[in-house]
């Protein structure tokens, strides 16, 4: 039977036998729950399929990697296979046929799709290009098609216009109430597989105002960053829509044309009398229509002269730039067509920088457009946002692809000097976390080779180099008091040890010690530097903060162990730890501390998983009550860090009772009972003040009807009815307090 090795973003690693199908997430309803940095609610699944295992990402926010490769489909999963998962690695181990649980083999294996016809989907596809359809798509869009072109003077059209792949540049009107999703009945077809069926909803209302919201996607939709939830937001023009992974941008339409026609209520253009209903012949007009008519024509004859002169005027002085544009090297474009060429350079720049189409972005050809886009409009915020990022991309693949070179001819140290250099925030990052892993087995194990042969041999100048680089590696996993001597005691490396003296346990650092003493009997002391390390923590991050803490706090390797895998929600595994030192009788005194932290530990986790229930049952009141006692132990063992560096426990307790009161108190509105509604969203908001949506309609809601009954009130009693009402921080309360001493309310 197959079995996956997780490794934990701390070093640790778990084993988990395959048998059918197996879930990966932050949930706990999955059945592998991984909760640390980069993994999405449900993020993927193993699963066994034809004799094979396979791995399939589930639409996770950060995407799941194979061998550096973000996947998309269902992809076969080998023992060579390096899995990158968030901050986890995943590795198969064991081979064979394996075996399938009852619950696989119940269901028909599910058959393999059939190939789109018309062709592979474009990767790179420019703002003219379209997408292939596959067939009968025209005939599910049909009731949905765009309208033809209006004519020159048509009335202002808002759209979403496409920004990224191949949906740059195209336009889809906006009427009435719309559905965006990847398939019908949605009105905007985005056929990408970070879309749902039905992805989210706008509606332009009769005063031309239009709302977004979304259906409870999977990916979300955010509008200028900011991630929507399923309450109307008004969206006003350029803002940035996103749809999973396809990016739109909001235009009114409203811009001025250059040619205006006076319409009729129908938006028909001028007609010939008797064609229909509301249409005038020219002739017909009245003369005084016709009068203005010709003052029309005799004012433009009078303009073009002095357009005419104002060109002549130019011809024979050269004019200052125009203020209105910038000037540079490109050609030179003004009105309207400046700005639409603009964003389609834009447009051109993100889809050579995307990696949305699954190929690899062309950095060169992405810097080129943002740059012929910021030579036409310098101060444009996201041309030069785009620019300075494109430009960290296209140095750190310039060293991934040096490093991977210098894999492929065995140059590991090389290599490994040049991934070094890749920083945390490129995307190429994760993708050369695996290289990394590789190089640095064969680094480690050519460092200790050598060192072995050197040190057997007696050739110190060798051995000290080759040794010392080994150690750097060897150290960054070792504990203080595996390097150091205890404060008081000093080092002794030859003969017996005596009263006070120290020797370190591992019999080739002693060595290596050795050899840099007769090298040079004048040595200071060797510290373990740091070195070089696949996971490069930085050390600010909230898991390094939380290390420093506890390790400060508990000298025993095993106590601070177990505190950051608290930290971290593995509950099993932190008290599995203390029970170890519990049972070392060589601790005993640490015993009575290592009792109490059992206690609170095993506590936590127990009040979390009752609360969890009730929660689940949409008791939310009651799950309150284990809550609040969980959070209050929970700051006894996080300390200081327990508000700024929250554990699983406490950001997982804060978001799901937010959550669940927030959705609570939707059902109780709509039950037409909003004082309910508030007092379950005053619960959600008591745990956690950051939740969004509770804001909102906290201050719609109850602060707005606090707000009028407190204006009306005129008596104890009434007073009483505000407080119902009030929110802590909307100021309700401090007013009540002024008012209750004023009408001297008990």
């Amino acid at each position: 039977m197959p079995t996956l090795v997780v490794k934990h973003p701390d070093g640790s690693e778990t084993e988990h036998e395959l048998s059918g199908e197996l879930k990966i997430g932050r949930q706990d309803i999955n059945e592998l729950v991984l909760t640390e940095g980069g993994v999405s609610r449900q993020h993927a699944r193993i699963f066994v399929e034809g004799g094979k295992v396979m791995l399939e990402d589930l639409s996770s926010a950060n995407g799941t990697y194979v061998d550096g490769e973000r996947i998309g489909e269902a992809v076969v999963l080998t023992p060579q296979a390096q899995v990158v998962l968030g901050d986890y690695e995943l590795k198969l181990k064991g081979g064979g046929r394996p075996a399938t649980s009852a619950r696989r083999a119940s269901k028909p294996a599910p058959a393999e799709p059939a190939p789109e016809e018309g062709g592979p989907r474009s990767t790179r596809a420019l703002p003219t290009l379209k997408p292939a359809r596959p067939p009968g798509e025209r005939l599910a869009k049909g009731e949905r098609s765009a309208p033809n072109p209006a004519p020159a003077g048509a009335a202002p059209q808002p759209v979403l216009r496409g920004l990224t792949g191949p949906w740059a540049n195209k336009t889809y009107p906006l009427k009435g109430k719309l559905v965006v999703g990847r398939a019908p009945p949605a009105a905007v077809m985005l056929e990408d597989d970070s879309i749902s069926r039905k992805h989210a909803e706008l509606e332009r209302n009769p005063r031309g105002a239009v709302f977004l919201r979304d259906l409870g996607s999977a990916n979300g939709t955010l509008l200028n960053g900011e991630r929507l939830g399923q309450e109307p937001v008004e969206i006003n023009p350029g803002d940035i829509i996103q749809f999973g992974m396809v990016e739109v941008v909001y235009e009114s339409g409203d811009e001025p044309s250059n040619v205006p026609v006076r319409r009729d209520r129908s938006g028909a253009g001028p007609a010939v009398k008797g064609k229909g209903k509301g249409k005038v012949d020219p002739s017909d007009a009245p003369p005084a229509a016709n009068k203005k008519k010709k003052l029309f024509i005799v004012a433009g004859a009078a303009v073009s002269l002095l357009l005419a002169a104002g060109v002549v005027k130019q011809l024979t002085t050269p004019p200052p730039p125009p203020p209105d544009f910038p000037t540079g090297d490109g050609p030179e474009v003004v009105g309207e067509n400046f700005k639409e060429k603009v964003q389609e350079l834009l447009s051109q720049c993100r889809s050579f920088a995307s990696t949305d189409m699954g190929s690899e972005p062309q950095w060169e050809k992405a810097e080129a457009k943002c740059e012929e886009a910021r030579v036409l409009d310098p101060i444009n915020t996201e041309v030069n946002t785009l620019i300075k990022k494109i430009k960290v991309e296209k140095e750190a693949h310039a060293y991934f692809e040096a490093g991977t070179k210098l894999l492929t001819r065995l140059k590991e140290e090389e290599a490994l000097d040049q991934f070094q250099k890749i920083p945390k925030e490129s995307q190429y990052f994760r993708r050369a976390k695996i290289k990394v892993d590789e190089a640095l087995v064969q680094v480690k194990k050519k460092a200790l080779d050598d060192c072995k042969r050197y040190l057997d041999d007696n050739q110190w100048q060798a051995a000290v180099p080759r040794c010392d680089r080994y150690m750097g590696f060897w150290c960054q996993k070792q504990t203080r008091e595996d390097l150091e001597p205890p404060i008081g005691y000093t080092l002794s490396l030859e003969g017996r040890v005596g009263k006070r003296q120290w020797r370190p346990k591992d019999k080739m650092f002693v060595r290596f010690l050795q050899a840099r003493l007769k090298l040079d009997p004048n040595a200071e002391t060797w510290k373990c530097a740091a070195g070089y390390d696949s996971e490069r923590e930085d050390t600010d991050s909230p898991a390094a903060r939380v290390k420093r803490m506890f390790k400060e706090k508990y000298s025993n390797a095993y106590m601070n162990s177990a505190l950051f895998d608290y930290w971290a929600g593995r509950g099993n595994e932190s008290l599995s730890k203390l029970q170890k030192v519990r049972s070392n009788y060589e601790q005993a005194a640490l015993h009575g501390q290592t009792d109490l932290l059992i206690k609170d530990v095993g506590t936590v986790d127990q009040l979390f998983k009752t609360g969890q229930t009730l929660l689940t049952a949409g008791e939310l009141e009651r799950a309150a009550e284990p809550f609040d006692e969980a959070l209050e132990i929970d700051k006894r063992l996080m300390m200081d860090m327990w508000e700024t560096v929250p554990s699983f426990y406490r950001k997982n307790i804060q978001n799901d009772i937010a959550e669940k009161a927030y959705e609570r108190g939707r059902d109780w509105i709509k039950r037409e009972d909003p004082l309910r509604a508030c007092k379950l969203w005053k619960i959600g908001f008591r745990f956690y003040k950051g939740n969004t949506d509770l804001i909102r309609v906290l201050s719609n809601v109850c602060s707005t009807r606090g707000t009028q009954l407190f204006g009306g009130a005129g008596s104890c009693a009434e007073l009483a009815e505000v407080a119902n009402w009030a929110v802590p921080g909307d100021g309700l309360e401090e007013k009540m307090a002024k008012k209750k001493e004023e009408l001297q309310c008990k």
